[in-house]
């Protein structure tokens, strides 16, 4: 990233390097329940709708659905999850809807699939992308003073060789 031949700054490299294992820790543990969500990979059943629960931040409320899951097999029961996607119109206490438990605690999905997976991958590959911008700036020569952008640094790598 440096074409002036001056090392890359500490600070700058540490604060991409912390954003990147932050991000990395908050996203890799939940691909696979993203997936699962996304593929509909769970045992199916009935959420039954017993309250709504409402968060309000920045001046906007969002408003999701809370109660019981059982699986259809009777194997899994759930309380006190939320139907993921559900909003203030979509029940009323008491109603009932298909639903299936992916292994995300405290939330079950809509049998048809989920795209909350998008976010999860976008996040993963902003992880990535820090992590290599780091890895650039201190594992890649610095290119000569008279060359600059990524050939030239991979014309020094080749011909180090």
């Amino acid at each position: 990233m440096t074409t002036s031949g001056r090392r890359p700054s500490g600070f700058v490299s540490l604060l991409l390097l912390l954003a990147g294992i932050l991000l990395f820790w908050m996203t890799v543990p939940n691909l696979g329940t993203a997936a699962r969500a996304a593929t509909a990979d769970g045992p199916r059943g009935t959420f039954t709708a017993a309250r709504l629960v409402c968060v309000g931040h920045s001046g906007h409320t969002s408003c999701e659905w809370s109660g019981t899951f059982r699986s259809d097999d009777g194997t899994v029961e759930l309380t006190g999850v939320k139907l993921y996607g559900s909003g203030r119109d979509t029940f009323a206490a008491g109603q009932t809807a298909p639903a299936m438990d992916v292994g995300n605690t405290g939330r079950v999905y809509d049998p048809t699939g989920s795209r909350s997976w998008i976010i999860t991958v976008v996040l993963v590959v902003a992880a990535y992308a820090l992590l290599v911008a780091v890895a650039r700036r201190h594992l890649m020569p610095p290119a000569s003073p008279g060359e600059k952008g990524f050939f030239a640094r991979r014309r020094l790598m080749l011909s180090a060789k």
